[in-house]
């Protein structure tokens, strides 16, 4: 696997206008452009975080990707697929108050 070119796409997709837009429309199209392995590939279309994070990808990076481009962006999610909870646990995430 290639850390490396994970971390490109997810940073392109974290800062890069357009390039959010072509996921969106085409998320495997956009990927094209990569080389990915099909295992990789699958981890950005399924926003596998806490694989992408086993990958060796930056957490910034994949935390960013979700914020952008997850179908739901809620930050509870992102952390239960960081670490699945358990029944009676609860998931903390620290935000600022608006």
């Amino acid at each position: 696997m290639s850390r490396n070119v994970l971390e490109r796409v997810l940073h392109q997709l974290s800062v890069d206008r357009s390039a959010k837009q072509r996921f969106r429309e085409d998320a495997e199209g956009f990927l094209q452009r990569f080389v990915l392995t099909d295992g990789e590939r699958r981890m950005v279309l399924d926003f596998d975080v806490l694989g992408l994070q086993q990958a060796g990808v930056n957490p910034m990076l994949t935390m960013g990707f979700w914020q952008e481009l997850a179908p739901n962006r809620d930050m509870r999610e992102y952390m239960a697929r960081l670490r699945p909870v358990g029944d009676g646990e609860s998931v903390h995430v620290a935000a600022l108050k608006q």
